[in-house]
């Protein structure tokens, strides 16, 4: 069985040769961050897969690895899936790199149009026949002619500490310091520019840089004029000194969708996985155009501290299915797939939890764990893809392992309505900015929605008696939907559909094409 690695040849992702193979990204490991010749320097002393799992379980930041040498031929993405990797088994060659081959046959998926019905190709398929991606947190191995996949760093959350939550808000505290500590290591003067939105997770990275002292910062906020969105980072960035810019998400600039560049970009950003991110797109293309975005600054967005927090711990809901196992599958199911058919269904079962649940506790672990892995990375974090095409790099410091072991260790009762986030981040770092708001003290909502248990084929039942109702969306990216059915040449707009299902059946025909 021959091995193959391959890496695309742009500026926009720099891989770096190794003694025995590729390597992009950045790793933290005993208090400093490494450069590529000395994780090469490692990886030449490691004789087996235990050696690099032992590795990967040191190593924190951003990263993906390819490596061919003697007997040990693997890849290695992070925790987050920041950097995808893809194999292909064809003919006695076993192919691995980071853009799977678009000019073969297309898969099943390709075929159903799934990207229509939600965000991501569950699993490790694609949408090219026999090209496979590597999720979160996976380790692969080639060995004896079969592939194998190692799962080293799982997102399940074991039972949480027994500590006071005094003790806990504390550690926390401090785990922030050492979090931004590490990331102005990391960033070393360059440029830092923040989307800056209204909520948690941005802000904190604001608050922090700016308590850091660090001398070389900016900030930008996309969406509608008035929004909140835009109120809440113009006042953040004012008071803690920081140059802020606004990109009013109108017709004028959503109009670049389907474009030239926005199509490259596509091919770029979804790799046959996942829909292209959108969100920063446009917001990014105008700040270069003005020349305000310098090229090779470190953009860091807030992905996806509310997650870790608590934010998709499910609320009450009647125990339906009683069955657990095929109550998390209804749920995930009706949460990321929009009008499912049969044929779809039955595609993604296999990719659903497969382990009976006891509790609970582990009813909530097994969610997350399948959330992070699926529609977290594939992506949400693979939003970052627009940062490399506008020739920037890019830092998640709410992805630093220390952060995600952190909060695996969290109890959910201190993570219902995100409560003990929102306090610490209160207490030591809004308040004492003046960038606490009074939105900040209302909670999410807890309410029972019979949207987060209905199974589909009720809800989409439900719905067909409902009338339908226009798509709105807090940045105005509606304004989307019957631009990209003009592009489409639909007869007729329809409003009820939402922005991802556009960009799907986008995205979707322009592969054809």
């Amino acid at each position: 069985m021959r091995i193959e690695l391959k890496t695309q040849d742009n500026s926009r992702l720099s891989w770096h040769r190794l003694s025995a193979g590729w390597w992009a990204g950045k790793v933290y490991r005993h208090g400093k961050w490494l450069s590529h010749q000395e994780v090469d320097g490692l990886l030449q002393n490691a004789v087996s897969v235990a050696d690099v799992k032992r590795l990967l379980s040191e190593w924190n930041g951003h990263f993906a690895l390819l490596w061919s040498k003697e007997d040990l031929h693997l890849a290695a993405t992070d925790i987050g899936r920041s950097i995808p990797i893809f194999w292909k088994v064809a003919d006695g060659l076993v192919t691995i790199g980071d853009q799977p081959d678009s000019s073969g046959q297309v898969s099943w998926w390709q075929q159903n149009k799934a990207l229509e019905q939600a965000e991501f190709i569950p699993g490790h398929a694609t949408l090219w026949q026999g090209w496979q991606q590597l999720q979160a947190g996976e380790l692969l191995e080639v060995k004896n002619g079969l592939c194998y996949i190692h799962n080293y760093f799982p997102h399940r959350r074991p039972k949480g500490s027994s500590a006071p939550a005094a003790e806990i808000k504390s550690r926390f505290n401090s785990l922030l310091e050492d979090v931004f500590d590490r990331f102005v290591q990391f960033a070393d003067g360059r440029p830092i520019v923040l989307p800056l939105s209204g909520g948690y997770d941005s802000r904190i990275i604001a608050a922090a840089l700016h308590r850091n002292g660090y001398p070389n910062l900016k900030a930008f906020t996309y969406g509608q004029t008035g929004s909140i969105e835009a109120k809440i980072g113009e006042e953040v960035a004012s008071k803690l000194g920081i140059d802020w810019q606004f990109v009013p998400y109108d017709s004028t600039v959503l109009s670049s969708f389907g474009q030239d560049d926005w199509k490259q970009y596509a091919t770029y950003a979804a790799k046959g996985c996942a829909l292209p991110q959108e969100q920063d797109y446009f917001a990014l293309q105008q700040l270069s155009k003005n020349e305000w975005l310098e090229a090779g600054s470190i953009i860091s967005p807030g992905y996806c501290g509310d997650f870790q927090a608590g934010s998709y711990l499910p609320g009450p809901q009647l125990p339906w299915p009683p069955n657990r196992k095929k109550r998390l599958k209804e749920q995930l199911l009706n949460r990321f797939l929009r009008q499912p058919n049969d044929l779809l269904r039955q595609a993604w079962q296999p990719q659903l939890p497969k382990e009976e649940i006891q509790d609970e506790h582990q009813y909530v672990s097994e969610l997350e764990h399948w959330v992070l892995r699926e529609y977290v990375s594939k992506y949400i974090v693979n939003g970052v893809r627009a940062y490399e095409w506008f020739n920037c790099s890019w830092y998640l410091p709410l992805w630093d392992r220390e952060f995600i072991t952190f909060w695996q260790t969290v109890p959910n009762d201190y993570r219902k309505n995100m409560q003990l986030y929102r306090e610490v981040l209160a207490e030591y770092w809004f308040e004492p900015y003046n960038i606490q708001f009074a939105e900040d003290n209302l909670p999410p909502s807890s309410s029972f929605s019979p949207g987060t248990w209905l199974p589909p084929s009720w809800k989409n039942r439900l719905k067909s008696y409902l009338p339908s109702k226009q798509t709105t969306n807090i940045n105005g990216l509606q304004q989307l939907i019957p631009l990209i059915q003009e592009q489409l040449s639909w007869p007729n707009t329809d409003l009820s559909k939402s922005v991802n299902e556009m960009i799907g059946h986008w995205y979707h025909d322009f592969i054809n094409k």
